[in-house]
């Protein structure tokens, strides 16, 4: 199936360049070059067959981000990617802050071309049989999706998920996914070594079946089956929206939980596996400059439309008596109650447990009870739970 492409831009030259790129890949076309971004909008908006937006960042009169923001709302279901003059971390995040589905040097190479125009059709056409099932289209599934993001780095989010999943493991079937597709840490954990990841799955997320899926995922002695995070952090633009979003539906039907660590740095994956989750906890621990990292992740997420403030479930974690700030501190700063299950900071016991190769047995009851305490309340063990 050709990717039908338009192209938004006020410059001939770079319009005449990308027109003679597109011209030597097979299956994609450009359906028009509009200058302005006015007249963009309007043909993106118009009914017909189209996948892909290319957005000049120098467009104007209108900013370009801005553009894409009206796109998403007028064409939900057409992907845009940007052309950049710079592209880094900061680049890509306003662009996903847009809506926008990835950035592009203004100057790609054919196979930076292909890749992106590629990615983003995938997600278009994907998004376009969502809309055309309905809300309910994934009804029928029984797994609970939980994702864990940490509001920064150093809060516990690996190691509480690790736990959750070890725990819920002895009572149902569980799926732990490493989400943290740069930095993802959960070999270290529970002492994995890389042989495939959900970079594996990619390629077949079309078509994924039972033996393909059962390929990639380790099976941990102590119950959680595991799918990890690629061993390459340059990898994880490889797990795109539509991709993740294959791989978590069909572990949501194989699964009674699928537990998702997302870390801290959103990508594709991750800000996918926000939005789907069922429930989504932000683990948090008792100081200010966490607290007010918390508010500026759900804000992001709220910028992004993929989860509103009000559905994400605050962790305070390395909480204590002795804290300075306690939960009904945190609830103010962070303007919604956190979980009413607290974790403790349990140092020691967990850097045996974790140096011994034995994370399944935290020498802390205190913490074991505060995290099959919590697993109550996300909904990951069962009521009865010790």
């Amino acid at each position: 199936m050709t990717v039908r492409v338009l192209l938004g831009t006020g410059d001939h030259e770079l319009a005449v360049r990308l027109r003679a790129q597109v011209a030597e890949l097979a299956d994609v076309e450009v359906v028009g070059v509009e200058s302005g971004s006015a007249e963009l909008l309007a043909v993106a908006a118009s009914p017909q067959d189209l996948d892909v937006v290319l957005v000049d960042e120098l467009i104007g009169p209108q900013p370009a981000h801005d553009l894409a923001r009206d796109l998403g709302l007028r064409a939900p279901h057409v992907a845009s990617v940007l052309l950049s003059p710079r592209v880094d971390e900061e680049s890509l995040a306003r662009a996903l802050e847009a809506g926008a589905r990835g950035v592009m040097p203004r100057r790609p190479s054919l196979d930076e071309l292909t890749a992106r125009l590629t990615g983003a059709a995938e997600w278009s056409r994907g998004m376009r049989r969502w809309l055309a099932a309905g809300p309910r289209a994934e009804a029928g599934a029984r797994g609970r999706v939980v994702a864990l993001a940490g509001a920064k780095g150093g809060t516990g989010t690996t190691t509480l998920a690790v736990q959750l999943a070890l725990a819920a493991a002895r009572r149902r079937t569980v799926c732990l996914v490493d989400m943290d597709l740069q930095c993802g840490d959960v070999p270290s954990y529970l002492d994995l070594t890389h042989r495939r990841s959900i970079v594996d799955l990619v390629g077949v997320a079309d078509a994924l079946t039972g033996q393909l899926l059962a390929d990639a995922l380790y099976v941990h002695a102590g119950g959680p089956h595991v799918l990890l995070a690629p061993a390459e952090g340059e990898q994880a633009e490889d797990v795109t929206s539509l991709a993740a979003r294959r791989v978590l539906g069909v572990l949501r039907s194989r699964y009674d939980v699928v537990l998702v660590d997302c870390g801290t740095f959103m990508t594709e994956g991750s800000v996918t596996a926000v939005e789907l989750a069922d429930t989504v906890a932000l683990t948090v621990t008792p100081d200010l400059p966490c607290l007010r990292a918390a508010k500026r992740m759900t804000r992001l997420w709220a910028r992004l439309q993929v989860r509103k403030p009000e559905d994400v479930v605050p962790v305070l974690t390395r909480l204590d008596r002795r804290s300075e700030i306690q939960p009904d501190f945190a609830a103010r700063v962070l303007g919604a109650a956190p979980a009413k299950a607290t974790v403790p900071p349990a140092f020691r016991a967990l850097e045996r447990a974790i140096n011994d190769d034995a994370v399944a047995r935290v020498d802390d009851e205190g913490y074991r009870r505060a995290v099959a305490r919590l697993g109550v309340e996300l909904g990951v063990l069962p009521e009865d739970a010790p």
